[in-house]
């Protein structure tokens, strides 16, 4: 589309006029000239304020006029879009997607929320393309009250989630005004709040009624938010094992603290979270004080290539089992392996496959040298995955399935 207002109309009125007193006939040509005709350099002015005036949106009316109004329209439409960047983005998008074969069709008006642009969905809706209650959501999410108005207005439906997307992105005025309005909430609204610490939203919330779960501990505990996690313990929020576990997930200690100071249960996961991550001061912390452990601490420190936790659990007395040869075939980590092979650890057909599967041949081909057993699984597993090079050697070793 040109961004030129005045593209396609050509001629001055000057020329215009001398084609007219040349013509042989023109005393005969009584007959009003096209509007077209009208449009020149004077009229571009009025036309512009005109266009000014309706604003966007109104393509139904003012393209209607004839041809030239029509790409004129779409002319002034696209200057206005071009005023802001992210529009401007949309805009190209849309003008190369908006037709019935769109793969993504039913999410365009999605991607728009999130630009807070009411011009660009009004055009979007003239041109077809569906909304549903994730646009609300999406429009909640990143704090566009007038554009979620507007929504609403237009007859688009919400759901539970523009009020947690609200609250987890700590749009307060937006959670009143849907709350305001009948729309619904539970429990993911206050643990969408405490999430990201927006311990005002969550007292907002629960003060006007809104329910709450484990959750709200939880996400608190996982994201290190420990004035959020303290306010909702002090007025009755419930927890579980899984606080611990989440807040040693990403390695809180000060949290973890806190929770164990006053009374939070605990379990094996707690361990193996910490673990998972490589947080080996903490889990080391976590022995210390009796937090258990079991085959998972070792299982999800070879996955995630953390050997020193390895060695430092196994000479603890921590407990393995395949799972921590197979996690580390998976991940590609020889090393590993090979530490936990030449200490005892056992392995079974799914260490093959996940190497297999993930296209790890230098793995496999360690770990069938060392009578790693395998099957058809090992034979699937790179198939799925079009790993062509472990195919191949397969193949060419006898696995079974693959001849």
């Amino acid at each position: 589309m040109s961004c030129s207002i005045a593209t396609g109309i050509g001629g001055s009125t000057a020329a215009a006029a001398a084609a007219a007193t040349s013509s042989p006939n023109n005393k005969k040509q009584k007959m009003s000239p096209p509007f077209d005709s009208l449009l020149f350099a004077d009229d571009l002015i009025l036309v512009q304020g005109i266009l000014s005036f309706v604003g966007v949106g109104q393509y139904a009316f003012v393209g209607a006029v004839n041809k030239k109004m029509n790409q004129m329209y779409k002319e002034y439409c696209t200057l206005e879009l071009k005023k802001n960047p992210r529009m401007q983005r949309a805009e190209y998008w849309l003008k190369d997607n908006s037709n019935n074969k769109t793969p993504y069709r039913d999410h365009v008006c999605t991607a728009i929320a999130k630009t807070g642009s009411i011009m660009v969905m009004k055009w979007a809706q003239q041109q077809g393309f569906s909304w549903d209650a994730n646009t609300c959501a999406e429009a909640a999410k990143n704090g566009h009250l007038e554009l979620l108005q507007w929504l609403r207005e237009s007859g688009c439906r919400w759901d539970l989630w523009t009020c947690s997307s609200a609250a987890k992105n700590g749009h307060l005025e937006i959670l009143k005004w849907a709350r305001a309005n009948g729309c619904p909430w539970n429990e993911r609204t206050c643990a969408g709040a405490a999430e990201n610490g927006h311990l005002e939203v969550l007292k907002w919330a629960r003060a006007n009624g809104c329910p709450w779960s484990f959750l709200t501990c939880m996400f608190a505990a996982q994201y290190g938010h420990l004035d959020t996690l303290k306010w909702a313990r002090s007025n009755g929020c419930p927890w579980g094992e899984m606080t611990c576990a989440r807040a040693a997930e990403n390695g809180h200690l000060e949290v973890l603290q806190w929770l164990t100071e006053n009374g939070c249960p605990w379990n094996d996961q707690t361990c193996a979270c910490a673990a998972r991550n490589g947080h080996f001061e903490l889990l080391q912390w976590l022995r210390e004080r009796g937090c258990p452990w079991d085959l998972w601490t070792c299982a999800y420190a070879a996955l995630n290539g953390h050997l020193e936790i390895l060695k430092w659990a196994r000479e603890n007395g921590c407990p393995w089992d395949e799972a921590t040869c197979y996690n580390a075939a998976k991940n590609g980590d020889l090393e590993i392996l090979k530490w936990a092979q030449e200490n005892g650890c056992p392995w079974d057909e799914y260490t093959c496959a996940y190497a297999a599967q993930n296209g790890h041949l230098e793995v496999l081909k360690w770990a069938r040298a060392n009578d790693c057993p395998w099957s058809f699984s090992t034979y699937r597993g790179a198939c799925r995955n079009s790993q062509s090079e472990v195919i191949q050697w397969l193949r060419d070793n006898g696995c079974p399935g693959s001849l």
